[in-house]
């Protein structure tokens, strides 16, 4: 494992948690530029973080860990937000597949690191699913209906697969622990 901690990237990693607050501020005050802005601070500091961390190699496995987590927080809690305030048409069922599916995927990575110690990194049906989210929260925060609601069952559906890809691999891996396991037997 790489446990590289003071970088760059990380340090970007840290300023999308720290933009969480002005973006639920930006929402409760329904101040769309604003949010609108937190949310690009955001997706800028996350781009950039990826591009210095590959270009520089400051890849560490607590950026691979951190960067995943706090995206997905930021999205289950401005969703969250957004669910229950009257202003906001963030569908409930969609906020709890969310949260369901990432702890699921959440507990099988840790569960992988545990016990291969590695840190597996996100796969293209993820990063996919995990933009169309993004773009969900986004239109729906800025309140553009019924683009958003359309998003929503794009992102549903992309999520769908990328929970099935995640399970696929998830079950690889245990299988290869397995047959590693019985090589040394």
């Amino acid at each position: 494992m790489n446990k590289k901690v003071l970088t760059i990237p990380n340090g970007l990693t840290l300023i999308r948690l720290l933009v969480l607050y002005p973006v639920i501020q930006s929402l409760d005050q329904v101040r769309p530029w604003w949010f609108l802005f937190w949310v690009a601070i955001g997706i800028l500091s996350d781009f950039l973080d990826g591009a210095i961390a590959r270009r520089f190699n400051q890849q560490s496995d607590i950026g691979r860990i951190a960067d995943p987590i706090i995206d997905k927080l930021n999205v289950l809690v401005a969703s969250a937000f957004m669910v229950y305030s009257p202003i906001y048409d963030f569908p409930l069922w969609f906020f709890l597949f969310i949260l369901v599916r990432e702890s699921l995927v959440m507990v099988g990575s840790l569960a992988v690191i545990r016990r291969k110690q590695i840190v597996m990194e996100s796969n293209r049906p993820g990063k996919n699913s995990a933009f169309a989210t993004g773009i969900a929260v986004l239109l729906s925060g800025l309140r553009l209906q019924p683009y958003a609601a359309v998003v929503v069952w794009i992102a549903f559906v992309l999520t769908c697969y990328s929970t099935y890809a995640y399970i696929r691999v998830f079950l690889q891996q245990l299988q290869k622990s397995k047959q590693t396991a019985d090589d040394k037997s």
